[in-house]
């Protein structure tokens, strides 16, 4: 649950991750990306987060437009359980789940990952605690996505990729705009106004600006 609100009278409850997640994505996924390369994805986590992505991923309203296989690494059994079972019931692609609790573990899975794949940290590892998921030997496959969700804390993984950024040509996203979209649904929601189009953009500069711009800018 992201938010619970009342409206005409009623408490009314509402899971945003996989709008906020999607309308990330799209923030930096080119158009019919999948359909062109054939990318893969790899999510580091099978918590809440990683669920939802995977869910947008998958949704049948994608048609052919939809990784060639979804990869899932997680350091604890029951939630890669959990997140393997619900996959299975709407996976159009094929899809692995690998239990990683050493970093080198995720290392391999990465090296062996197709050009033009999205990569996503969608652990704890970098804001709640200190580290990543991947070691400081990973190699991140060529033409590709890295999605840090993450906006604080010590943001390893995405310096790790950053030092990989031009050798590799890599397109690296913090976890920024996952927090605007995020917070905008919930206000939304809670305040039972429209935040879409001109008005989200107006939100998102006032926050850039608060926070001083963005990885890519």
């Amino acid at each position: 649950m992201s938010s619970i609100s009342k409206k005409d009278g009623r408490l009314e409850g509402y899971a945003k991750d996989p709008i906020s997640s999607g309308l990330s994505f799209e923030a930096f996924i080119p158009k019919d990306y999948w359909k062109k390369y054939g990318g893969e994805v790899f999510i580091m986590g099978a918590g809440g987060s990683a669920i939802a992505m995977s869910s947008y991923l998958l949704n049948k309203n994608k048609g052919d437009n939809v990784p060639s296989k979804l990869i899932i690494g997680n350091r604890s059994k029951p939630r890669l359980d959990e997140i393997q079972k619900i996959v299975k019931e709407i996976a159009p692609v094929p899809a692995e789940f690998y239990l990683t609790p050493e970093t080198t573990q995720n290392d391999l899975i990465l090296k062996n990952l197709k050009p033009h794949s999205v990569i996503v940290n969608a652990t704890g590892l970098g804001k709640d605690r200190p580290g990543s998921p991947l070691s400081d030997a990973c190699e991140f496959p060529r033409d590709s996505l890295v999605w840090e969700i993450n906006y604080r804390g010590d943001l390893l993984f995405m310096h790790q990729a950053l030092k990989q950024m031009e050798a590799k040509n890599l397109h690296i996203e913090d976890g920024w705009i996952y927090f605007v979209h995020g917070w905008t649904q919930v206000i939304s929601e809670i305040f039972h106004v429209e935040i879409t189009g001109t008005v989200f953009r107006e939100c998102e500069k006032i926050a850039n600006d608060l926070r001083g711009g963005n990885l890519n800018e």
